[in-house]
């Protein structure tokens, strides 16, 4: 109990903070202890609490444990200003990740059931707020005030609409992507990807991998470049090489490299936020397991913003948009884009459908040469 005579007792130390915490935990007439005494009492109450000096982040802490944390005493001279993403728990309390996906559990910040409940917070928000330090363990955080969810001030928040419950409209504004990869100018001008479609690029294997990584860094370094909204990215099982080229456009806010299944699913959970909030949000993901369907299926165009999705992988998934690797051919007929009558219009759709039936497989940069050559004329 040594840490625990160096934060609450000692030299420096706030008996009034160390009363107010006894008082909480349940020490009987802190007030009349001395600090002796007190000190024995916290520490015999800690130990029927099972709270320990053991615990060194929020998910130390039972879910009873961390109910008592809303409320705990906290040092006012600790608080400070942080943003971060709210991520709930089973039993609706949670935290703010300042790092949405890093490892480093220490930095996330505990939010209570009540405060949840009182801003409707929902998993992706992002939250900024007056956090303290809880006095018995200073590593571990808790918010205690909202200021802005989603950029919007706590007080004058508007209503808001879930993303499930915002009316679809037809997509009907092309996607702009800039940069040299030929697979970026198929995207373009033969698919004629729409800001609110899903593309599902497949097939991939080892015989393909270079033209795949290098097609999906260059896709999202367009739309970083081009995109107006935000751009979110999953990369899972790259080469160093492919790593050392997204090391000069990864957010740490946005960004997934080798991630987990759960965090994937929080990475959509902020894509659909961005939209709830009327920001576009378009997103690239390579390889990105069983989370692609859910991916796929979410993508939506509003008549405020969008949730766009590019999926490259090795396996098909049901998509508006579709293209297929064959080792390092795209294989013509599988570029079909349901709903690009609407965005590009139905003569320019109609032509891409003559033309393509005389364009052959062949590399990607075989295929969008043979195409314009033949488009133009």
């Amino acid at each position: 109990m040594a840490k625990l005579k160096t934060e609450l007792s000692g030299k420096g130390s706030n008996i009034r903070v160390e009363r107010e915490y006894a008082k909480r935990i349940g020490v009987r007439s802190p007030t009349t202890l001395s600090k002796a005494r007190l000190d024995e009492a916290v520490r015999r109450r800690e130990l029927e609490l099972g709270i320990t000096r053991e615990k060194y982040n929020i998910y130390d802490f039972t879910a009873d444990e961390r109910r008592s944390l809303g409320s705990a005493a906290y040092v006012k001279t600790s608080i400070q200003m942080l943003t971060g993403f709210f991520k709930p728990f089973p039993e609706g309390d949670g935290i703010l990740r300042r790092d949405p996906f890093s490892v480093i559990p220490e930095n996330d910040v505990y939010v209570s059931l009540g405060l949840a409940e009182k801003y409707g917070m929902l998993p992706g928000d992002r939250v900024v707020g007056d956090v303290g330090v809880v006095p018995y363990n200073h590593r571990v955080r808790v918010l205690k005030n909202v200021r802005y969810i989603n950029e919007e001030p706590s007080t004058r928040r508007s209503e808001r609409i879930p993303f499930d419950n915002i009316p679809a409209v037809v997509p009907s504004s092309r996607i702009r992507i800039y940069g040299n990869n030929a697979v970026l100018g198929i995207v373009q001008d033969i698919l004629c990807l729409g800001q609110g479609q899903s593309l599902v690029i497949s097939g991939l294997n080892e015989s393909n991998a270079v033209i795949a990584e290098n097609a999906a860094v260059d896709l999202l370094k367009g739309l970083y470049m081009s995109f107006d909204g935000n751009v979110f990215g999953i990369f899972d099982g790259v080469s160093e090489k492919c790593r050392y080229s997204l090391s000069s456009v990864v957010n740490p806010e946005t960004m997934i490299i080798d991630g987990e299944p759960d965090e994937y699913a929080f990475l959509l959970e902020m894509m659909k936020r961005s939209v709830e909030r009327k920001v576009p949000a378009a997103a690239v993901l390579y390889m990105p397991g069983s989370c692609a369907g859910e991916f796929a299926a979410a993508a939506k165009a509003t008549s405020d913003a969008s949730l766009t999705v590019i999926i490259l992988t090795d396996e098909s998934v049901p998509s508006q948009a579709r293209m297929r690797l064959k080792g390092g051919l795209v294989e013509v007929k599988s570029l079909v884009n349901e709903g690009s009558a609407y965005v590009c219009g139905e003569q320019r759709h109609r032509k891409i459908f003559r033309v393509l039936s005389a364009v052959g497989d062949g590399t990607p940069d075989e295929v969008l040469a043979k195409f314009t050559e033949l488009v133009e004329e």
